[in-house]
């Protein structure tokens, strides 16, 4: 039932809120800030009819507190750690190997002012959880830069609710896997039907350093 679902998500703002201090990862639903975990212990057990409540919404995480900043000057590659891992809860790639779904991210662009002239390499589909990203052709002023700013560094991620994986019980940013729960099919005409954004924030300027869309492909 709805008001059931609202209750989680209402129940759950109040625990983030008091509970704000311990928490550097925070997941929203159409901008109420959820306790993920809860929702997809109700998405796991809920009646048939309710199952297709979540599907379509806007879901995002964020991280902050987590960067941690690799710089090797003799071969200018600055890595860009996450610790922990990142929205570990969501499934940012397709779970099958020849549907058609997001593969791997791609750096869609970069701030001069941080990165120069560097280059992003593409986040492949390889670990459940993204855990760095990695720039090629940094050089020791922007890599001395990125690291005065590496307590600052925030990271989100945004798409929208595909379905609740069979598998590993992750909610999905795509329709390309096994379900427990699934959401009807996506438009097939539209590349951009559940577009997945990954972008790197410095909140305190209000700067974006970088922006990762999810490319797919068959």
């Amino acid at each position: 039932m709805k008001w059931f679902l609202s209750f989680i998500i209402v129940l759950s703002c109040f625990y983030i809120i008091t509970h704000d201090a311990f928490c550097s990862e925070t997941y929203f639903i159409n901008n109420n800030r959820v306790l993920l975990y809860k929702i997809i212990n109700w998405w796991n057990d809920c009646l048939p009819e309710e199952s297709s409540q979540l599907c379509g919404s806007r879901i995002k995480c964020q991280s902050e507190g987590d960067a941690q900043v690799e710089y090797n000057e003799a071969e200018k590659i600055l890595r860009l750690q996450i610790k922990g891992g990142f929205a570990d809860l969501l499934s940012l790639f397709k779970q099958c190997e020849q549907c058609f779904g997001p593969s791997y991210l791609q750096c869609m662009w970069l701030n001069k002012k941080y990165f120069g002239n560097g280059e992003a390499a593409i986040v492949q589909n390889e670990l459940p959880t993204i855990r760095g990203l990695v720039f090629n052709n940094i050089n020791r002023k922007k890599g001395r830069l990125i690291r005065s700013v590496e307590k600052d560094i925030v990271f989100v991620l945004e798409g929208v609710v595909g379905g609740l994986l069979l598998q590993n019980g992750k909610i999905a940013l795509h329709r390309a896997g096994v379900f427990l729960k699934a959401c009807p099919e996506a438009d097939q005409s539209r590349d951009d039907s559940l577009p997945i954004s990954l972008n790197i924030i410095n909140p305190h300027t209000k700067e974006v350093l970088a922006k990762y869309s999810a490319i797919l492909k068959r």
